[in-house]
């Protein structure tokens, strides 16, 4: 019976290292994958279980066991992580505060069970002895450890979106709380029946205001970093979207002035063919079909010509009528890159209405952008499938990421708007969708 019990001693010391090990290798971003990353992750936890059980048998509780444990988790880390140096510190710090917290916990839940004595140190006594007791508290120590992060393994992205500073604060709790916690959890071994309850109850509860305060700590932090991640995406986009606009502007200039040395050349073809009435005939084809093709807007703002053009061509591929009316009665004082955010991402949404239908004389949208004293209004109207909004006027999406990154468009808009003083509003009416825009064109 004896061998069995140390078996499961030692069974349970290799599953906590293994955890350990894994979880906050997982926090701190792993390095390896497959079958390398468990082939170390098996060795460095067989090291680590024999290193433990050694200095278990010296002494059942000693901070030195637990120092040692927390160093040696951090170097392996180190080697089976990719993250930053104080990324590996909060994992690892973090990892054996949760993995301690648990045993403190269950331990104590365990003593109110099975103990018949106030006194609470017999009852630590009777877990750190080899027996039936021990046994059931290191199956289901390890049973709630695994699952308790399983289930948190939502947070390991997260505390990886933390910025340096708040990863300073997180640490310092935890580590904080982990000190409090096992020196508490000395007084347990100390004479005084008084300082034993007040410690058990200090414990217990400052391990569940840890708990609560990280947990916190880390929604709220990933919550703001991944808010700036998205802000930061969406700027990249609309700089992207304004380059590739830009570029697209300079193309059509390059083709219209080709096209305009073209037509030159034709008439000159044109007026040298007289007596050849089929070679004046095909000259006079291609200067029309020439001036069909010149025909693109000038409406007086290149960024504005660049994606009139590029979604007019766009639409007319996918079967789509596109109209466009616009009339600006001053230069726009509003940034390239910002026009770019609205109008692009006005069309591309109404473009994407528009596939959905199946009839395709029904794919109609319509572009209308004025400018009135200090005002200028993005209107684009475009035919629907289906009323976008739903009972509560609350627009909806039919992609399967509804909750990625579908939604940034709307987004953009609305936060371009804002920037210039400006509102946003979309509507239905009529079996068509209109995004509306207007901002102050300030001088």
């Amino acid at each position: 019976m004896d061998v069995f019990y140390q078996f499961i001693e030692l069974f349970a010391t290799f599953i906590e290292g293994a955890i350990v090990i894994s979880v906050a290798s997982s926090m701190a971003q792993k390095r390896y994958a497959g079958k390398k990353y468990v082939l170390l992750l098996l060795l460095f936890t067989v090291i680590e279980t024999t290193l433990v059980t050694f200095l278990n048998t010296l002494q059942s509780f000693s901070f030195i066991t637990i120092s040692i444990g927390l160093v040696y988790t951090f170097l392996v880390v180190t080697v089976l992580s990719s993250g930053n140096f104080l990324l590996k510190i909060t994992s690892t710090i973090l990892t054996w505060f949760f993995m301690f917290a648990v045993d403190y916990l269950l331990t104590y839940s365990l003593i109110m069970l099975i103990g018949n004595s106030i006194d609470i140190s017999k009852g630590f006594s009777l877990l750190l002895t080899t027996g039936t007791p021990r046994l059931i508290l290191l199956i289901t120590a390890k049973i709630l450890q695994s699952a308790m992060f399983i289930l948190c393994r939502k947070l390991y992205s997260k505390i990886r979106l933390l910025n340096n500073r708040n990863l300073v604060v997180l640490s310092i709790i935890a580590f904080l709380s982990f000190i409090v916690i096992n020196i508490l959890t000395g007084f347990i071994y100390t004479d005084s029946l008084l300082t034993i309850q007040i410690a058990v109850i200090f414990a217990t509860f400052f391990i569940v205001l840890s708990l609560i305060a990280t947990i916190f700590a880390i929604a709220i932090s990933a919550k703001h970093q991944n808010e700036k991640r998205i802000v930061e995406l969406m700027k990249l986009s609309s700089q992207m979207l304004e380059k590739n606009y830009s570029e697209i502007h300079n193309s059509h200039e390059i083709i219209r002035q080709q096209v305009h040395d073209f037509k030159n050349h034709l008439r000159t073809i044109n007026g040298m063919s007289e007596a050849d009435s089929k070679v004046k005939e095909y000259t006079q084809n291609l200067l029309e079909s020439s001036y069909s093709y010149a025909r693109l807007c000038h409406c007086g703002s290149d960024i504005i010509d660049s994606i009139i053009n590029c979604k007019e061509a766009e639409a007319k591929e996918k079967n789509i009528k596109f109209e466009y009316n616009i009339s600006l009665t001053a230069p726009l004082n509003i940034e390239s890159i910002d026009i770019c955010a609205i109008l692009a991402n006005q069309i591309d949404n109404a473009i994407e209405a528009c596939e959905k239908i199946d009839i395709i004389n029904d794919r109609k949208i319509r572009i209308h952008i004025s400018q009135k004293e200090s005002f200028v209004l993005f209107r684009v109207q475009n035919t629907v499938k289906e009323n976008p909004f739903n009972k509560n006027n609350e627009l909806t999406t039919s992609k399967n990421n509804a909750n990625g990154l579908h939604g940034f468009g709307i987004r953009i808009i609305r936060e371009t708007a804002e920037k210039y003083n400006g509102t946003s509003e979309n509507s239905y009416e009529d079996g068509q969708f209109i995004s509306s825009v207007m901002l102050i064109n300030n001088d």
